[in-house]
């Protein structure tokens, strides 16, 4: 057979970025189903497969990316089709090709000729011996590995469970090892750390769908002790030490910071320390995680421990997963603040009601702000948020929604749309004053002069309407603080990735909406490179407050960019989610 390295195939091209949305590459994911080819298997492992191997030679094998589980290789095809690395051609239903990339191996996919469930894409996939992963036409690097690797090892533990399923664990991330820690006993740095996996592996089975899609809350007190549990890896307890490690999904990646924990009456101390989070695509953390639990079953299984907790509840999760109408119940759940089933039947039939208003990719932004609160949801205030009437807009922009590459940041993805606009405008680096953003926003000065919130609300969102308008209700008072405000309301008009139908949100959440949505109005109303050279070298405090006013936005925007740019070094505070107390780990630890 000839050999065709380093040429193009014009067959196998990736879709453009436009091609589908996320939400639609979303459905097409739970559809994917993985059929499997004995030629690129020499260990039959669980796919049960006819025969179970029969490696060819000329033929790449499964076994060279370590991928042995049929669960496995479906988490690789599916995170494939969220990533959008599909091709633009089809036969029938099916995609012609889904590429996907782990740390071992690229793959392609192709349509499998096994039978198929209704409804269903069957593919199998081929490891690639590539040097770099497939390149798309929205570009685009992965993200942070995520991967908690385990050395058995048998302990004296008293308990059969436990002993049996005790490992030298390390947990990565990238390049930093978040169990680098010093053995107080016998004074060794150490990246991994003796444990059972098997409390570990129950924490993370059991907060699947909150650590996947529940978002930190926003600025203030430290979160609830509810959340913290689902959050914290502390919270795997069991009178193990685990290190100081945070989990928050911001609706693209897992956001995951770490802290170094000091203390000398502990075996172990925890070393490493993350100056700022790291971000992992979800598909990434889950494949992380699936690994991680079933490995820790299949070696219960070996152990002759059938039938455990673990197994029924990771059963229970992968059976949510791969219904598409469970999953999206479970999403939402999780989104309020909810574990699985634990949401009151009125509080969910009220939030899916609302969803039909507000839409799914805005609900995904409101239900963390209007879910659980002391008195069971504020649901009702998002109800009267969807009757309210505001300032009635026919924005002069147009919209350029896409899905871009997920492995692209917010705040990059939001910078670069602000300075398509600025270039659209003419104006490269001068100041935009209220009269311009009003004008892209379709509204007039006398509405907005007119215009003060009924009440205060975490909120302000932006709802289409038959007519075509976009009814504006902001929540901001303060005008430096609503020129911001509206700057993002500009920009999550054009850069809106859910229906047209849905609702507009902006809020103090860390999500990755948000966080697009920070980043385009800073330097829609600030460049940071006219920013720059207002401030020639000189970065004082007075400087700073100058450069506020020349560009009306607050000295907050100001210092943000400065150190978002690494103009200014980050300050310590923003190196952790929250003020982390250590007598509140050592509960959870201990």
């Amino acid at each position: 057979m000839k050999t065709r390295y380093k040429q193009f195939n014009p067959k196998r091209r990736i879709a453009s970025s436009g091609h589908a949305s996320q939400v639609a590459l979303d459905a097409l994911a739970q559809r994917v189903r993985y059929g499997g080819n004995p030629e690129h298997k020499r260990n039959p492992g669980d796919f049960g497969l006819t025969p179970p191997a029969d490696p060819r030679p000329g033929k790449s094998l499964c076994d060279t990316a370590a991928l042995f589980r049929r669960s496995e290789a479906l988490h690789v095809l599916q995170a494939g089709v969220r990533k959008g690395l599909i091709s633009d051609r089809h036969e029938g239903e099916c995609l012609k090709n889904v590429w996907s990339v782990t740390s071992r191996a690229a793959f392609r996919s192709k349509p499998s000729s096994r039978t198929r469930p209704k409804g269903s894409i069957t593919a199998t996939l081929c490891p690639k011996a590539t040097r770099s992963p497939p390149k798309s036409s929205h570009g685009g690097a992965c993200m942070t590995e995520f991967r908690l690797d385990l050395d058995w090892q048998a302990t004296g533990d008293a308990d059969p469970l436990l002993r049996d399923r005790s490992a030298w664990l390390a947990i990565r991330l990238g390049d930093a090892c978040l169990t680098r820690n010093l053995d107080t006993w016998s004074r060794t740095v150490r990246d991994n750390i003796l444990v059972s996996a098997y409390p570990l592996a129950m924490w993370l089975a059991a907060s699947w769908w909150r650590l996947s899609f529940e978002p930190l809350p926003a600025p203030g007190p430290q979160p609830d002790v509810d959340w913290r549990m689902a959050h914290e890896l502390g919270a795997a307890n069991h009178g193990y030490v685990w290190p100081r490690v945070v989990f928050a999904a911001d609706g693209q990646s897992i956001n995951v910071w770490a802290h170094q924990a000091d203390n000398p009456k502990q075996s172990a101390n925890y070393l490493c320390n993350l100056d700022a989070p790291r971000a992992v695509l979800l598909a990434d953390f889950q494949l992380g995680v699936t690994r991680f639990i079933e490995d820790v079953i299949y070696r219960a299984e070996a152990c002759d421990h059938r039938s455990t907790d673990l197994a029924a509840l990771w059963a229970a999760v992968r059976e949510d997963m791969s219904d598409e109408r469970a999953r999206a119940r479970r999403t939402l759940e999780a989104e309020l603040g909810f574990e699985p089933e634990e949401c009151p039947a009125e509080h969910i039939t009220h939030a899916l009601r609302l969803q039909e208003a507000t839409g799914t990719s805005a609900m995904s932004e409101l239900a963390p702000i209007f879910g659980k609160s002391r008195h069971g949801t504020a649901l009702d205030q998002l109800e009267a948020l969807k009757d309210a009437r505001g300032l009635m807009g026919a924005p002069q922009i147009t919209p350029s929604p896409h899905t871009p590459s997920p492995t692209t940041p917010p705040w990059q993805r939001g910078m670069t749309a602000a300075r398509a606009l600025r270039k659209q405008l003419g104006n490269c680096g001068a100041p935009i004053n209220n009269a311009q953003l009003l004008d892209l926003l379709g509204i007039t000065q006398s509405q907005e002069a007119a215009w003060q919130p009924q009440q205060k609300h975490p909120v302000g969102i932006a709802k289409p309407t038959a007519r075509g308008l976009i009814d504006f209700l902001p929540r901001k008072r303060h005008p430096i603080g609503k020129r911001f405000e509206l700057a993002r309301l500009v920009g999550e008009y054009m850069m809106r990735t859910g229906a047209e139908s849905d609702w507009l949100v902006e809020s103090d959440l860390a999500t990755a909406t948000q966080k697009r949505q920070r980043a385009f109005a800073a330097e829609l109303l600030c460049p940071i490179d006219a920013l720059v050279e207002f401030l020639d070298g000189d970065y004082s405090e007075s400087a700073q407050e100058d450069a506020a006013d020349h560009f009306e936005v607050s000295e907050t925007t100001i210092a943000a960019l400065l150190a978002n740019n690494a103009c200014l070094p980050i300050a310590e505070s923003a190196r952790l989610p929250y003020r982390v107390q250590t007598q509140a780990f050592q509960r959870l630890d201990t």
